[in-house]
């Protein structure tokens, strides 16, 4: 009886690894992980650009710019 249940047991473990196999396995899972992580590095640089902009429009421009956003001055030869 004992010996009966392990063959089921293994004939059971046999199928549900061939059936996870064909829903795709770990690869399909780790594709479909990278296609998020782009997306979201995507949205990241989008969310970044659009507050950087907001930040411009609401900012007065009274002069006192940083010297980041200074464009350099020319030297004369």
């Amino acid at each position: 009886m004992a010996r009966a249940a392990l063959v089921i047991s293994l004939i059971a473990l046999v199928i549900a690894i061939l059936a996870y196999q064909e829903a795709g396995g770990t690869r399909a899972l780790q594709e479909r992980m990278q296609s998020l992580q782009g997306a979201l590095d995507a949205a990241k640089r989008e969310t970044a650009d659009a507050l950087a902009r907001m930040e411009r429009a609401l900012r007065p421009s009274d002069g006192t710019e940083s010297p980041k956003d200074k464009p350099k001055a020319e030297k004369k030869q």
